[in-house]
């Protein structure tokens, strides 16, 4: 498949996910095997070394043997002539996160690309990715659309709300809020899939399945966004700590554009977020939360501080006039409680 347009896939990696970082790569590589002109898609990776909520357990491995696993993973990418372009960060930094960097590669890029595609570290690309793109983007250039964003279809979500991103075959199916539900059903996205299963779903459809939202409902992985809309300012805003990035670039999106909000998905192309992944989270000093459970008992009396005063910031963005908390108010509380 030759490609019109420009892309960079972005990915923030923290140091604790390179257990699973190896399946990321896979799914890229999954995405991009049938791309002829691989200099029309560049990879972009920061790899987070920061400690400052958790430290790396250097018993068990060390920054060495970190940074090699990340160089071994992405030489699979290079190795088949796509350029990657990738920045270590370390604790002199200032506090840096997912949030700080999906803005920076957003303002880095749309001038540069057509398309801006954020990656996770739990999640992979569908086989069908840029297939799916180049023929939107079609679409959309005919009908004068360039501001807009594309999902993949999701696996079934806890509320109603969620229904126009379901896969068309895991819509009807009942949410069951129970851990063995979570963890093991093939539809629940906290259970584990791999790219094969993926795959197998995916296949079965010829064509695609695409539907337009005039209003914004998307999480943060696997996200394609077209330079334009970035362009027209929309991006996260700087008062986002941690969590709501994605909801926060949402907000900004149906600000700027009103009623001319424009959102395609593919409704039977899925895309895998495994949010209980069980290789989440390793090598951090005195964890023990391999899956990623986000609560105070499974991440730290951090996690609460932190997820607080950023959700405080989150629901001060619009229309308010409250101060916004900074990582020096999560720091100095952190303090307070050691």
């Amino acid at each position: 498949m030759k490609l019109k347009h420009k892309h960079v896939i972005g990915c923030h990696v923290m140091f604790y996910e390179i257990e699973m970082f190896s399946e990321y790569i896979d799914g890229c590589i999954n995405a991009i095997t049938e791309i002829e002109n691989t200099q029309n898609i560049i990879f972009d990776f920061v790899f987070n070394f920061t400690e400052y909520f958790e430290s790396i357990d250097t018993d068990k491995i060390t920054k060495k043997e970190l940074m090699d696993r990340f160089d071994w993973e992405t030489l699979k990418l290079t190795s088949k002539g796509f350029r990657v372009i990738s920045v270590t960060m370390e604790n002199e930094d200032p506090v840096y996160n997912i949030s700080s960097y999906r803005r920076d590669l957003n303002y880095k890029y749309c001038d540069k690309v057509d398309f801006v595609l954020w990656g996770e570290t739990d999640s992979l690309w569908p086989k069908e990715t840029f297939q799916a793109i180049e023929s939107i983007s079609e679409y959309a250039n005919r009908q004068n659309h360039n501001r807009y964003i594309i999902a993949f279809a999701y696996r079934k979500m806890w509320d109603d709300g969620w229904k126009p991103l379901e896969h068309v075959d895991m819509t009807d199916l009942p949410f069951v809020d129970t851990d063995d539900w979570n963890l093991n059903a093939l539809e629940s996205p906290k259970s584990y899939m791999t790219i094969d299963k993926m795959n197998e779903i995916n296949s079965k459809y010829e064509e695609f399945d695409i539907r337009i939202l005039n209003y914004p409902k998307f999480d943060g992985s696997c996200l394609v966004i077209s330079s334009d809309l970035i362009k027209s300012g929309v991006n996260i805003p700087h008062a986002l700590l941690c969590s709501g990035e994605d909801t926060s670039f949402a907000d900004m999106a149906k600000i700027v554009l009103g009623d001319q909000y424009m959102q395609f998905i593919v409704k039977n192309i899925l895309r895998v977020h495994n949010r209980r992944h069980p290789k989440k989270r390793s090598y951090i000093k005195n964890e023990n939360n391999p899956r990623g459970f986000c609560d105070a008992n499974s991440k730290g009396q951090w996690w609460k501080i932190l997820e607080s005063m950023s959700k405080h910031n989150l629901g001060a963005l619009q229309k308010n006039q409250s101060k916004f908390y900074t990582y020096n108010d999560v720091l100095t509380e952190m303090e307070k409680v050691k």
